[in-house]
């Protein structure tokens, strides 16, 4: 795959190494930070800004098919982030008062402390990202960003990545070495 985009595009290579990039730096600071335990920071973004009263349609503590819902991700991968976080101390969960078969998640002080400390950490890696770039260059960086966000929902790519979904992938040139 990888030799296919060096002949192919470039640009595609470049792009990928950059969110590769940019993930292993935040993973690696956020370690430096003794937050790898943290595995999901959005989630607990999520919960702190509940808390405030911010961002959910119906203000309460979401349940975990509603995180999975707002993270795009299925039911069991949010299950698993939350064993991790229930671990570590950051979230408790309490069945629904309301519907039995229903977790309420809520973040902990240490989990607040932790968004704290995350939002830090991705603002370091974001400025190091931008390091050395222009207001024109970021404002022409964005413009092609969103350039290809619209190109990718026009294929759905704004859709939930749920496995229940089998949509044919785009064709792709095949090349068997007779060329």
């Amino acid at each position: 795959m990888l030799l296919y985009h060096q002949r192919k595009n470039p640009v595609i290579l470049i792009f990928h190494r950059l969110n590769r990039a940019h993930r292993n730096a935040t993973v690696e600071q956020m370690a430096c930070h003794n937050l790898q335990d943290v595995g999901n920071p959005m989630i607990l973004f999520i919960l702190s800004r509940d808390l405030e009263g911010n961002d959910m349609e119906s203000g309460m503590i979401p349940t975990q098919k509603k995180l999975a819902e707002l993270l795009h991700v299925s039911p069991a991968t949010i299950a698993n982030s939350l064993k991790s976080l229930e671990r570590g101390g950051y979230i408790r969960k309490e069945p629904d008062p309301k519907d039995a078969r229903c977790n309420r998640v809520f973040i902990t002080e240490k989990g607040r402390q932790a968004v704290t400390r995350c939002v830090q950490i991705f603002d370091a890696v974001d400025d190091q990202l931008l390091s050395g770039f222009s207001e024109a260059e970021q404002n022409q960086l964005l413009h092609f960003h969103q350039r290809m966000l619209e190109n990718l929902r026009q294929m759905g790519g704004d859709k939930d990545p749920f496995p229940h979904r089998h949509c044919p992938p785009p064709p792709i040139p095949f090349s068997n070495g007779k060329e």
